[in-house]
């Protein structure tokens, strides 16, 4: 599996493969009720910590940190996931309105993302040709609309072992691990947001 450093990888005159997570290869039935009461949720910026916040594809070994040589995301990670995440919203719950801040109500519950692992997990020993393990954690919030206060938090993380020490095998495991973490995520805030009695109208004024 080639690697490179950040400054390395820059002056390599060849063109990068590009890939992307959470983009099904068909569009399944939806699974959320049909009866269920409207909600609406306003998703703030997805926040990446430092290092993985671009479109590059970090690995780490022991210490050492590093990015996948000739290979780099569609687009920004925070960007994909932003999407991947609004497409489990639309999968598993179709009655929910999910909006950014700009759009969202006085009185929707606000749900920020702060994502601090996102890489490729090699283990210590560098003559193995073992595929990393994929880690994807992230830290969720639900804020009151009106004072920005957290209400709910939680870590939810998921790891996925890639099927080859390959790059296609490698993306594959982290499409997975956004997956199963994007569906706690939808869960968790949908189930929040219904139980929590309604913002009241005096306060938003």
């Amino acid at each position: 599996m080639p690697l490179a450093a950040c400054g390395a990888m820059l002056g390599s005159g060849k063109p990068d493969n590009l890939f992307r997570f959470g983009v099904p290869e068909r569009e399944d039935a939806q699974a959320g009720t049909a009866n269920a009461a409207p909600v609406t949720l306003s998703l703030a910026r997805i926040r990446f910590a430092p290092e993985i916040e671009g479109d590059r594809i970090l690995t780490a070994r022991g210490d050492s940190v590093l990015y996948i040589k000739d290979a780099r995301w569609a687009a920004p990670a925070p960007d994909l996931f932003s999407q991947a995440l609004a497409r489990q919203f639309a999968t598993q719950a179709p009655h929910v309105r999910l909006r950014t801040l700009r759009e969202g109500s006085a009185d929707a519950l606000v749900l920020r993302l702060d994502v601090d692992r996102f890489e490729a997990r090699y283990g210590r020993d560098v003559q193995t040709d073992t595929p990393p393990v994929i880690l994807v954690s992230a830290i969720a919030e639900l804020l009151d609309p009106m004072t920005r206060q957290i209400i709910e938090r939680r870590r939810f993380s998921a790891e996925e072992a890639a099927t080859l020490n390959a790059k296609a095998a490698i993306v594959a495991a982290f499409d997975k691990a956004v997956g199963r973490v994007s569906i706690e995520i939808v869960g968790w805030s949908v189930g929040t947001a219904q139980t929590r009695p309604p913002v009241a109208a005096g306060r938003s004024q």
